[in-house]
């Protein structure tokens, strides 16, 4: 089966405005979402940004809604290559050029939402990128002339990970290794 990056864009924008109340609820003190507009605006929308969510201090978050046409299975999709030819990737996948505050991953037919911290997300995955791509199963989706590369992490590794790395556990004086 051919992958359709456009077919999926279609498929997101239909779903345009069903995340707000999730937004609401996530962050409590919202006065606006935009969308981008994939048109006029595809820098943002490749930097993976799909909204921009406004609080009431002015305060921009930028989102970026995954929205997946399968049930949730207990794991979560990162592209580490986005244009695989000849053996050789020639674009680096989203995990390394995301812009976005917070990914929103929905699972359509149940709703499921799952919020990631998107710099937890990155530091996670440098933190363990190796050891995953060893141990879970690697997605390769065909599209018309290239391969998209993708890992499928357990979502419980992934979350466990993000909480360990949101956690600040490291000290220093502000006079260490101050030479005098």
């Amino acid at each position: 089966m051919i992958h359709s990056f456009n077919e999926q864009l279609a498929f997101s924008e239909s779903k345009n405005g069903k995340l707000d109340l999730i937004y609401q609820n996530y962050f409590q003190n919202v006065t606006g979402v935009n969308r981008i507009d994939r048109i006029n605006e595809m820098t943002r929308q490749r930097a993976g940004i799909d909204t921009i969510v406004i609080l009431n201090s002015g305060e921009k978050i930028k989102t970026q809604e995954k929205w997946r046409t399968r049930e949730f299975t207990g794991d979560f999709l990162i592209e580490y290559c986005s244009v695989h030819r000849n053996g050789e990737c020639e674009k680096p996948g989203w995990i390394y050029s995301i812009d976005a505050d917070y990914i929103f991953a929905v699972y359509a037919p149940s709703e499921l939402v799952k919020i990631y911290p998107v710099v937890q997300l990155k530091l996670a995955w440098a933190n363990n990128h190796e050891e995953w791509l060893l141990k879970h199963r690697k997605i390769r989706a065909q599209n018309r002339d290239y391969i998209t590369l993708s890992i499928a992490v357990p979502t419980d590794i992934l979350e466990k990970e993000i909480t360990r790395v949101m956690k600040f556990e490291y000290q220093q004086s502000l006079n260490s290794g101050v030479q005098q």
